[in-house]
């Protein structure tokens, strides 16, 4: 029968234009069986897919084997998420057979969670409502600009496009038969033809799909993601379809390179609007084919030769694939040529890379009626003056000239000495030594720094930086004058250009200029000089390019150019100062004037600017320089080249055949090797190889600054030949790889490049899609998520009253017992100072050495209990054994009021009293049982007493209320001096509540008890003074406040009550034994479990702590609720040191199996064997939640498992197992506890033999720690003979600390970056000694602060632990002991970061006289290859010992340890973060009742997290960022902040928890 999942995620929160989707995969546990089978374990992951609302998956009852292959595979559908991300409490559903998820999910919320997250619904409801409100609530005019949206102002730019016009319709008839490219001036409306045709493609794609067809999809392909928005606005306003945009952003996601995601795209999306390279690479993986594609329109179709994507598309693809499934081609552009060459020559090559024919309107008349082509005028200026540099150029040439990064920005300021006049050479230093440019220039230096083969001194780049830093200051120090607009300072050119503003702008602010220039500082100097010198009618903008520009260089985002086109469009500008980007980059509307202030250089240049001159009474203006004959010679040049390409255009014969043969510059590359995926298409060529490999790289999560990317290291080879070695980062399965001997460096990378493809290819490390199978990201994630457990989820198991010691094997009475004399130093201290006489307990087994433990007394004093058990048994006689017997049934009875039935089968254990004397493991048995007090308690079963007989003789008697047994006193005395008709006096117990001494003996107080009574009361009988014995029995806790304050005197009358025949003496000794008993089932409990695991000598005091469970925590914050007092300690500490040793013992088992250097196997490797689901899953199978201690002393459950002959449970056993819950958690909490308790004890032999006995796996067969060494085979790097240079680093280690490293090899390793080629140095990078190193370490670090701090709570060593292992801390202890200098690397970015931080580090060392000096806030966060590297060394010289762990604690005491002798420093290092910081205030606050609440909202231009911290059912501050995460921090800065504002009371009503104080 097969089981439907559905999984969805409702989001109330997000509005209509949002999508979440969650996708869960659910799989069997492996091994466990429960009533249901199938206990599924959630893999929670968030998916962005577009319009994707859920994911359905059938599971059928298979075998738990094919359910867990289920689950391996299913991991594809994870998603990159930051594991501190990973929320348990997201609203997950599962709708099983039809059921609703949500009601479902709810069923599984605790009401107070469900309120909660109700209201953060709510809230976040309201807050997307407003952010809805705020920018598309209003009309578009009455936003202000900076408020518009990018999708919003690129909207509204778009304009619908009317009637085609009948050069349009002859152009599309035309493209409806045949491939081509149509070639229309700017503004002709090309963009509508391709509407037209997609329109028609849409059709017939409709009317196929009715026949059965395959499924087609047209996509818009273009150069850049700007005109992705554009062109997209522009078909979704023309075209009544589907469209989709995507670009490199969008697509950067690994969840977007997913099969199904794009099948699922093509079937929703009708029209595609992408760039390029995306549908290269989609071609590349196969995830699109040529065959899903009906249309291919190439926008800027000019921009294909060579090897552009336009073309490699085609001729990897387009040419390859079978003509009948080949889709359409549509090209687009104003002119097929985009530089200074052979007309004719480029629109024949541009056909053939298109495989397309140039069309344009045969008619040119219907093409002129159309578009208006602008009047076109030459403006002439001045002759300009001869270059030259001022007087500030100078004085910063003479300065800094010879500084690089200046280089071109005196270029430009000595060329703009003529072309815009000395104002303007001096004002570029304004703007491009800013701070900001500055900034930008010195990381330009740093990053030349590192891509140079030979490096040159840092300390000369660092200069550099400092002089350009003082040229700045310099610089803003400067006077500028105002411009004179004089030929002193201005430009004939610049002059001319105001001039004829100032004549456009006097009287109108009407008209709409664009003017063209080459270079940004061009435009940014125009603006500065014109803006408020031109006219008051004249409002000034620059619009210039996204992308990155040369040093000193502004930018604008893609924002900021849409703002300012939208400003231009609605009048706010009228005149915008624009570089090329203005030409084809956007869709500049059209203007009156457009004045090309530097030329253009090519003829599509000139066709495109001259096309924003669109309207009617337009002018197109060329600024000409008298006499210049080169410009003279452009502007002939660019006129004779567009007649030529329209005379070419409509010359070409209508029945032309394509030639499908490729230019020769593609020829050369032909035979290039190609490689298909059989299964799916993927094609791997040498152009894709290198993307295909930074892509495998992609996915790499990054650490620090450590190198995550590809190195080509190129070579040569010989004459003219070249071989490349392709370094991978770190965690790559493939480290390294040599590529082919080629005859250029290019073609050596590529080669190197596709090589390594199919060694991942055929490692299965990419997929059939040439994708990354296995990213660095998902498995450690999906891992965590298989294998964590649920610190809320608790089970039901048996709960274990009685340990098996007591079990009884024969039913004959026993011919021997062994003596267990329990001994209390301090008796004195337990019952107002009364003696107490010793007992002993009597057993048929040999119980085990127990230690000793404390009881504490009436008034709170403290005794230890000590058990000492004898060498030799009591060897019994019949007689002797029944004296023990009554014994042992009178004192439950008298001591205790219960009476069990005692037989050989039944008796657990006896009691007898002992001789008052020292007592040794070697004391007989006989001679120190008092045997006299067993005949005198035999010989009867009460004292006859009668009021004839002495009163003294009743002193140190146990008296028991012959109605109500359990009302007893201790007679001390007899008070001749008071009579029973007296009043009971006031300071003797429950004076003044009874009418006389008699009534509180009888205890009037309950009128029934008078008619029970059966005897004469006498008139006349004596008082005794007597000592109240109260009803408390659980002495392993110090007493109730009651209790010490309760008055134990009182003054009784004998003839209410029976006197016991056990002197006073023993009944203190029995009552104590309860609780001793108690502790005693405990500790045999531990010795139980111990026997199971193989370590039956372990320390049971150690073992009891380890399974003993006293309370749970609570939800938010650090307090411990429904705590089991008396229980003694718990096992967080343990649990705090085991699970250091479990990790240690892992990594070392894994080390020494594997000489593989995959750092990062070995982490999920190590994480799969210690996570808490394994150690859950191993526990349950060793039943060790049966022997977890969870409840206290009970006086109803401390007995010994016989059946009662009394009472209300007459017949039953006093005592049967009973249940308890155990959250999954506790219980791998107590396998760590375990591990903890045996290093404590035993060592690390002990350690190692309770890992191997609870994990029982391949890994874990040790059974001492030496084993671990006897399985490791040394390396065979480690056997060669060390290098000179090896030789002396160990040398000088040696002089540094004084061990002489025996394989040099080994030590030269711990310094390798993976950066490193492998042939230099023969050795593998550290990263398996720095896996080794880092568990060495910890466990170190833990050891120290466990033993030096032993009253320390779990939490507090955790939070000291962390500054401890940190890389802060790490990092500067490297840099200290100068093992910065010593990192092996090559082409590495490190450096900078190293140095600055190495030197910060120092300068602070010598400031500070404190060993904290590493932890200033101020100080950058340390590259983590300076810990690893330290971590590294240290698994070196383990391993070169041979695994002698006492080398790592020397290297701990002596670099380490001294930093943390104070560890005060440390109080606030944990909470240095604002989520901890604020858990720590609310947790001092008192609050319970608050919590996090998350949520992602999604539009088409933002997608980010919502947190909200919760107090009391409201939402207190919230926060957002790319993760959830980021936007927690966020959110508590907010809420600190907020809560520093607030006084007392404010905060007080904030919280109203019960009992809550303010700390």
């Amino acid at each position: 029968m097969a089981v439907q999942y559905h999984f969805c995620i409702p989001s109330p929160s997000l509005p209509p234009t949002t999508i979440t989707t969650k996708t869960i995969t659910m799989f069997d546990t492996v091994g466990h069986r429960c009533n249901s089978r199938a206990a599924l374990i959630s893999v929670i992951s968030d998916v962005q897919c577009p319009n994707m609302e859920h994911n359905i998956h059938n599971i059928k009852h298979e075998s738990n084997d094919l359910l867990f292959r289920h689950y391996e595979e299913a991991q594809d559908q994870i998603v990159d998420t930051d594991e501190e991300d990973f929320d348990q409490k997201q609203i997950v559903g599962v709708m099983l057979n039809g059921n609703s998820p949500k009601e479902k999910f709810i069923k599984r919320m605790t009401q107070s969670r469900l309120a909660r997250n109700q209201v953060f619904s709510s809230w976040l409801d309201k807050k997307v409502e407003h952010w809805k409100d705020e920018f598309n609530g209003n009309e578009f005019g009455a936003v202000a600009d900076e408020k518009l949206s990018t999708n919003l102002l690129i909207h509204h730019a778009t304009k619908i496009i009317s009637e085609p016009r009948e050069y349009q319709l002859e152009l599309f008839e035309i493209a409806k038969q045949r491939n081509c490219l149509a070639v229309l001036d700017t503004g002709s409306g090309k963009t509508l033809i391709a509407c037209l045709l997609i329109r028609h493609m849409i059709t017939q794609e409709l009317e196929a799909r009715t026949r059965g067809a395959r499924r087609r999809v047209s996509f818009f392909l273009v150069d850049s993601v700007t005109l992705v928005f554009q062109q997209a606005a522009v078909l979704d306003c023309n075209i009544d379809a589907k469209v989709g945009k995507y670009y490199g952003d969008m697509c950067e996601s690994a969840k977007m390179w997913k099969q199904q995601v794009w099948t699922n795209i093509l079937d929703q999306d009708q029209v595609i609007v992408m760039t390029a390279d995306i549908l290269y690479n989609l071609l590349t993986h196969a995830f699109v084919k040529l065959a899903d594609i009906n249309l291919l329109c190439f926008d800027e179709a000019h921009h294909a030769k060579k090897n552009h994507v336009y073309a490699r598309i085609v001729r990897e693809f387009y040419l390859q694939e079978p003509e009948k499934s080949r889709p359409k081609i549509f090209g687009l552009t104003a002119s097929p040529v985009d530089a200074r060459v052979d007309v004719v020559r480029a629109a024949m090559e541009l056909e053939m890379l298109l495989h397309s024919r140039i069309v344009t309107t045969s008619d040119l008349s219907l093409l002129q009626s159309s578009l208006k082509h602008p009047e076109e005028q030459i403006m002439k200026y001045p002759k300009l003056k001869n270059p030259f540099e001022t007087t500030l150029c100078q004085y910063i040439r003479n300065k800094y000239g010879d500084i690089p990064a200046l280089r071109k920005i005196f270029l430009f300021a000595k060329e703009a000495t003529a072309e815009l006049g000395s104002w303007c050479a001096d004002h570029v230093w304004s703007f491009a030594l800013s701070e900001t440019e500055t900034h930008k220039i010195a990381r330009k230096m740093e990053k030349l720094w590192h891509k140079q083969d030979v490096k040159t001194d840092i300390e000369k780049i660092q200069t550099e930086v400092g002089r350009i830093r003082e040229a700045r200051q310099m610089v803003e120090s400067y006077r500028f004058l105002k411009p004179k607009f004089s030929q002193e300072d201005t430009s004939t050119k610049v002059l001319l250009l105001r001039k004829f503003l100032q004549k456009i702008y006097c009287n109108s602010d009407t008209q709409k200029c664009i003017i063209f220039v080459r270079r940004r500082y061009t435009a940014r100097c125009l603006y500065d000089i014109l803006v408020g010198n031109v006219s008051p009618n004249t409002r000034l903008a620059v619009l210039v390019g996204s992308r990155k520009g040369d040093t000193g260089d502004e930018t604008f985002t893609f924002r900021q150019q849409m703002l300012n086109v939208s400003r231009f469009r609605r009048g706010k500008l009228n005149c915008l100062i624009a570089t090329s980007v203005a030409e084809e980059g956007l869709d500049v509307p059209d203007c009156n004037v457009v004045i090309r202030f530097d030329l253009y250089s090519t003829m599509i240049q000139y066709i495109q600017s001259r096309g924003r001159a669109r309207h009617s009474t337009s002018r197109y203006l060329h600024m000409y320089e008298i006499g210049n004959s080169d410009q003279l010679k452009i502007i002939k040049d660019c006129l004779n080249a567009e007649s030529v390409m329209r005379k070419f255009c409509q010359s070409l014969p209508e029945d032309r055949v394509l030639d499908e043969k490729q230019p020769a510059h593609i020829a050369d590359g032909s035979a290039e090797p190609f490689y298909i995926e059989s299964t799916t298409g993927a094609k791997l060529t040498f152009s894709s190889a290198q993307q295909i490999i930074s892509h495998y790289v992609g996915n790499f999560s990054q650490q620090g600054e450590d190198i995550f990317q590809p190195t080509y290291i190129v070579r040569p080879a010989g004459s003219n030949q070249f071989i490349c070695e392709l370094i991978m980062p770190s965690n790559s399965a493939l480290a390294a790889f040599d590529g082919p001997r080629m005859p250029s460096k290019s073609a050596a990378k590529r080669a190197a490049a596709f090589g390594a493809c199919l060694e991942l290819r055929r490692g299965g490390y990419l997929n059939e899609y040439l994708l990354p199978k296995f990213r660095l990201k998902e498995i450690p994630k999906y891992a965590n998520a298989r294998l964590a457990v649920d610190v809320k989820k608790s089970n039901t198991y048996t709960y274990r009253r009685k340990p098996t010691f007591w079990d009884i094997d024969e039913d004959t009475p026993p011919a021997q017992l062994w003596i267990n004399v329990i001994r209390l130093p301090e008796s004195g201290e337990l019952f107002l100072g009364n003696s107490m006489k010793p007992i002993c307990i009597a057993t048929r087994k040999k119980m085990p050495c127990m230690p000793k433990f404390p009881i504490f007394g009436t008034k709170g004093g403290q005794s230890n209990v000590h058990l000492i058990r004898l060498e030799k048994p009591l060897v019994l006689t019949a007689g002797e054994l029944k004296l023990l017997e009554t014994f042992t049934d009178r004192a439950f009875f008298d001591v205790f009021n219960k009476h069990f039935e005692f037989t050989y089968t039944t008796l657990r254990y006896l009691i007898a009293p002992l001789k008052e004397k020292r007592f040794y493991v070697s004391s007989i048995a006989k001679d120190i049982i008092d045997w006299g007090t067993l005949e005198e308690v035999a010989s009867a079963r009460e004292l006859a007493w009668n009021l004839g007989d002495s009163p003294y003789d009743l002193a140190g008697r146990f008296l028991i209320d012959r109605v109500d047994r359990s009302r007893r006193f201790i007679v001390e005395d007899y008070a001749p001096e008071f009579k029973p008709t007296d009043p009971v006096p006031r300071n003797i117990s429950k004076g003044g509540e009874f009418k006389n001494i008699q009534d509180y003996s009888y205890n009037a107080g309950k009128r029934k008890k008078w008619m029970q009574i059966k005897w004469e009361i006498p008139n006349d009988e004596p008082v005794f003074r007597a000592e109240r014995i109260l009803h408390r029995l659980n002495f392993l806790e110090p007493p109730a406040e009651r209790d010490v304050d309760s008055i134990f005197a009182a003054l009784v009358c004998a003839s209410n009550f029976s006197v016991s025949m056990f002197p006073a003496s023993c009944v203190r000794s029995i009552i104590v034994f309860a609780s001793i008993s108690s502790r005693v089932d405990a500790y045999l409990h531990a010795w139980d479990l111990c026997k199971i695991l193989g370590a039956d000598d372990l320390d049971l005091g150690l073992a009891l702590e380890a399974i003993t469970k006293n309370s749970d925590s609570s939800e938010q914050s650090l307090e411990k609720v429904n705590k089991q007092r008396g229980m003694g300690n718990n096992y967080e500490r343990l649990e705090f040191l085991g699970d250091c040793y479990l990790k240690l013992g892992t990594s070392v088992s894994l080390f020494c199996e594997s000489h593989s250097s995959d750092e990062y196997k070995l982490h999920v490797e190590r994480m799969v064997l210690i996570c808490n689901q394994n150690l859950f899953e191993k526990a349950k199978i060793i039943g060790i939640p049966d022997f977890i201690q969870t409840q206290g002393f009970s006086r109803r459950t401390w007995y010994p498992e016989m059946k009662l002959l009394h009472g209300k449970k007459t017949g039953k056993l006093a005592v049967k197992n009973n249940v308890h819950m155990l959250g999954d958690k506790s219980v791998a909490d107590v396998c760590e506890a375990m591990i903890g308790a045996a290093l404590l004890d035993k060592g690390l032999d002990g350690a190692t033999n309770m890992v191997s006995s609870i994990l029982m796996t391949h890994h874990h067969t040790q059974q001492r720690w030496t084993d671990y060494y006897k399985s490791y085979s040394k390396p065979t790097y480690e056997l060669t003979i060390p290098t000179a240079s090896q030789q002396k680093l160990a040398d000088d280690i040696e002089y540094q600390f004084g061990y002489k490293f025996n394989s040099p090899k080994l030590l030269m390793s711990a310094f390798t970056h993976s950066s490193n080629p492998f042939s230099w140095e023969k050795v593998p990078s550290y990263q398996r000694l720095e896996f080794l190193g880092d568990s060495l370490l910890e466990l170190a670090c833990v050891q120290h602060i466990f033993n030096a701090y032993p009253e320390a709570d779990p939490q507090w060593l955790t939070e000291h632990k962390m500054a401890m292992v940190s890389n802060r801390f790490l990092g500067a202890v490297s840099v200290v002991l100068g093992f910065h200098k010593r990192l092996r690397k090559v082409g590495s970015q490190l450096d900078i970061a190293i140095n600055e931080y190495a030197s910060d580090i120092l300068e602070a060392k010598e400031r500070s006289t404190l060993p904290n000096f590493w932890n200033d806030l101020s100080i950058q966060i340390p590259p983590k290859v300076l810990p690893d590297i330290l971590e590294a060394f240290i698994g070196a010289i383990f391993v070169d010992t041979e695994f002698d762990y006492g080398t790592v604690e020397t290297f701990f005491n002596a670099h380490i340890r001294p930093y943390f002798v104070d560890m005060t420093l440390y109080d606030d290092f944990a909470g240095q973060h604002p989520t901890t910081f604020l858990t720590k205030k609310l947790t001092n606050l008192g609050c319970k009742n608050w919590g996090w609440e998350s949520d992602q909202y999604i539009t088409e231009e933002d997608n980010y997290m919502i947190a909200a911290i919760m107090i009391h059912g409201e939402v207190f501050s919230w926060g957002k960022g790319v993760s959830v995460k980021t936007a927690r921090v966020q959110a508590s800065e907010e809420a600190l902040t907020k809560m520093c504002s607030m006084n007392s009371d404010q905060l007080q009503c904030l919280c109203n928890c019960t009992g809550s104080e303010l700390v």
